[in-house]
């Protein structure tokens, strides 16, 4: 995999995941389009690896057309899209309103869609291109994530299957990252200090979280897996562990995590 002078495109490019992804492939390279609602941390992470700015929401199908126009103005045709943007629930569950469950829908969701038609295309005309996907580990085992973060995610995988099986043979690799707890913003990383790293020590929420991985791994990885084609990419082991033991017994696995998910909301059980 070749990325010299090739045209990437990173959205949710300004923080976390989205950041390492889009200096990993500057390192490596690519001409980079970083794509992110903040327009300051946009230019700050474009600005530092020579790429182009572009604000950027996703959730909205013709911003995702303009900032594919934009990266092709800049660079040429898009070879790598990496749909990295999400968000987590804003409804409380199964009294989400309307609204809350399209807004979470059209990120999580239609957004990698949107992406796929706008690049897709052009790909195959050319021979070939790479869509990465970051997802969660949440579209795998079903834990305490709310419920648009769940069914958004699982949708997001599908899609991503969908277009592994139809256009694998037309040259189109597909990538998933699928991670835990990484230590973004989200996670109480300071966004403007980029060499933080993981400390847990005087916080003992997050000493109850699990393994917690930096956005530095979960880049490297996902590189590596580009270069080898690979689909999915687990920078926590035991999500596959747990994924095997869904799959060998649907019915355990439920009952177990249902046990574990009221545990943790301090719940008999």
């Amino acid at each position: 995999m070749d990325l010299q002078d090739k045209c990437a495109v990173v959205t949710g490019g300004g923080h976390g995941i989205g950041r390492a992804l889009a200096e990993a492939l500057a390192a490596r390279g690519a001409k980079v389009v970083v794509a992110d609602l903040n327009g300051e941390r946009t230019k700050k992470i474009a600005d530092r690896i020579g790429g182009t700015p572009v604000v950027c929401d996703v959730g909205d199908r013709d911003a995702v057309t303009e900032l594919v126009r934009q990266a092709t103005s800049a660079y040429g045709p898009v070879d790598v899209f990496v749909s990295n943007a999400g968000i987590g629930d804003r409804g409380p569950d199964l009294a989400s309103t309307p609204e809350q469950i399209d807004l979470i829908t059209r990120v999580n969701l239609l957004a990698h869609v949107w992406a796929a038609q706008e690049v897709v295309p052009s790909m195959v005309e050319r021979g070939g291109g790479h869509l990465v996907q970051t997802i969660s580990s949440a579209s795998l085992i079903t834990g305490p994530s709310g419920m648009g973060y769940t069914f958004t995610k699982h949708g997001a995988l599908g899609f991503a299957e969908w277009v592994s099986l139809n256009y694998q043979h037309k040259g189109i690799v597909v990538t998933c990252l699928c991670p835990n707890a990484v230590n973004t913003g989200m996670m109480g990383r300071n966004e403007d200090d980029d060499a933080a790293r993981d400390d847990r020590a005087s916080d003992p929420v997050r000493q109850n979280i699990g393994e917690i991985v930096e956005p530095e791994l979960c880049a490297e990885m996902t590189l590596a897996a580009m270069e080898k084609g690979e689909f999915l990419v687990l920078p926590h082991p035991r999500v596959g562990e747990s994924f095997m033991r869904k799959a060998n017994d649907y019915d355990a696995w439920l009952a177990g995590t249902n046990r574990r998910l009221r545990r943790m909301r301090g719940e008999e059980v």
